[in-house]
């Protein structure tokens, strides 16, 4: 089983640059005037359709110290971290444990941020660079899409964990009746189709965009405008079915876990650490950026127009929630005991070499002194 995810990875890429290449058109040039998908942009059309010109207002915020230098300071720091961490987490998920329901979850989560640590280089350069997009518009259209899947992908596998441990300790009886292994497969292939179909939005429109009175591209930054009311909608959506319904889910999964574990008045703190790593996880990561997206994409939805100092904030938002790749691996420790017996199996063996080590080390210094005192 284990074999199936690293095949279903790649072609999850795969199928991302086909959709991208597929999809890449020219802009239309009956189309409306452009203006700033995700800022109060004042964009001019000249007589080539693919060059506007950005008016001073957008181009300081792109070219601020929060975009340049913060943002691209929070995605190397996750990249450092997330990458090994995460690396070393799948191996160990996909050849080290026992493939139980909970374990299918968590290898699938950790297929997506190692998916998204793909990504991070690519954002890192865009923004270290003044945001200039330099890799070509398929995989501007790949880079966006790989993001908001791994943010709300994550979302969706952390409500699964969840669920699990719900039947598995709220309503045991239940648990043995079900082929919870064969469920976990079906609903982690079905998650993977949700997140696909989800972004798919976001590959059929173009991302990235040149202008006329500035030397760099954007990507995903600002586009150019739809008819019904460009991306307002479809965010509104993907904030209310990818986050807010499983965060109520994850609430209430825990929430009767918790109310069902302390009469019992046993030892229960890898649960409860879960519990409390998950909950951190939608507060500090997860919540501000949706919360900003939700109301971003709201009032342009009532307004048709949108607030650059809202957006800064949303930008800012967006990266902290990157630093849940971080915290993953701590999910994965608590989450599976086997994943925790394997880590506490290294770091023994490592004691226990560095304890023979040094006793060798003493033993030698101790002849070595002996042999000059005689």
């Amino acid at each position: 089983m284990a074999e199936w995810h690293i095949p279903a990875m790649y072609g999850f890429i795969l199928l991302l640059l086909a959709f991208s290449l597929s999809q890449a058109d020219n802009c239309d040039k009956n189309s409306t005037l452009p203006k700033g998908r995700t800022l109060v942009a004042v964009l001019t059309r000249n007589n080539n359709c693919s060059k506007f010109s950005l008016d001073d207002s957008v181009k300081a915020h792109l070219t601020n110290l929060e975009t340049t230098i913060i943002l691209p300071a929070i995605y190397s720091i996750v990249l450092l971290i997330g990458l090994p961490a995460n690396g070393v987490a799948f191996w160990v998920l996909a050849a080290k444990t026992k493939k139980s329901p909970s374990t299918f979850f968590l290898l699938n989560l950790a297929i997506a941020d190692l998916m998204f640590a793909l990504i991070l280089p690519f954002k890192i350069s865009y923004h270290f660079l003044g945001n200039n997009w330099l890799f070509g518009e398929a995989l501007c259209r790949a880079v966006s899409a790989l993001f908001y899947g791994n943010i709300y992908g994550s979302i969706l596998f952390l409500m699964c964990i969840s669920v699990d441990r719900y039947i598995s300790l709220v309503h045991p009886f239940m648990a043995r009746g079900l082929q919870r292994r064969k469920a976990a497969l079906c609903v982690s292939f079905g998650i993977w189709l949700v997140v696909i179909a989800a972004v798919i939005p976001l590959l059929l429109k173009q991302q990235s965009s040149s202008y006329e009175n500035v030397s760099f591209t954007t990507c995903h930054d600002v586009e150019l405008e739809c008819k019904d009311g460009c991306f307002s909608p479809y965010f509104l959506s993907l904030v209310i079915l990818g986050f807010a319904i499983p965060f109520v889910v994850i609430v209430y999964c825990y929430g009767a876990i918790l109310i069902k574990l302390i009469p019992k008045k046993k030892d229960h703190g890898p649960i409860i650490r879960l519990l409390a790593l998950v909950l951190l996880s939608f507060i500090l990561f997860f919540s501000p950026c949706n919360v900003l997206l939700f109301l971003q994409s709201l009032r342009a939805q009532q307004e048709r127009l949108k607030d650059n100092q809202m957006y800064i904030w949303y930008t800012i938002a967006q990266a902290l929630s990157s630093f849940n790749n971080c915290i993953d691996p701590f999910i994965y420790y608590y989450a599976s005991r086997d994943f925790r017996a394997m880590v506490k199996s290294v770091v023994c063996c490592c004691k226990e070499t560095n304890k023979k080590t040094s006793g060798r080390t003493s033993e030698t210094l101790i002849l070595k002194k002996s042999i000059s005192y005689n």
